[in-house]
């Protein structure tokens, strides 16, 4: 996972001046009690949930 990579060079300039990859985009999809994470140029989700929780960091 790149989300460490994107958060420091975000913090230091555009992520891009540093190599760091684009961070993907995506939309989030309800259906009932499932969380589902979308691609924006896909289909089937990457990331589902059928009972997702709140959690504190």
């Amino acid at each position: 996972m790149l989300a460490r990579t994107w958060v420091i060079a975000g913090c230091y300039g555009d992520p891009a001046d540093h190599g760091v990859p684009e961070l993907p985009k995506w939309e989030v999809s309800r259906n009932g009690d499932r969380l589902s994470f979308v691609a924006e140029d896909g289909d089937e989700p990457f990331i589902s949930a059928g009972n997702p929780v709140r959690a504190r960091r």
